[in-house]
């Protein structure tokens, strides 16, 4: 059976080379980012009379990015 040039796997008719490891990284800090940005936009947006501390702050904004990295990751298969 013929291999890829590109990355030495099996050349069928269906092939499909793995993506690059740093543009995987890349989507998944990006992803990650908008998440945080989406869970700080959200406590700044319910949070009117500033009742909330740093640490839930910070907590919410790592949700937010664990969340939109779930979320992408289950949305590419």
């Amino acid at each position: 059976m013929a291999t890829c040039p590109r990355c030495k796997g099996h050349l069928t008719d269906s092939h499909k080379c793995p993506r690059r490891p740093a543009i995987v990284a890349a989507e998944i800090t990006a992803v990650a980012f908008a998440g945080a940005l989406a869970g700080f936009l959200l406590v700044a947006i319910l949070d009117t009379h500033e009742q909330i501390t740093n640490v839930d702050l910070i907590l919410v904004v790592g949700a937010g990015a664990l969340i939109g990295v779930g979320i992408h990751r289950m949305m590419r298969g």
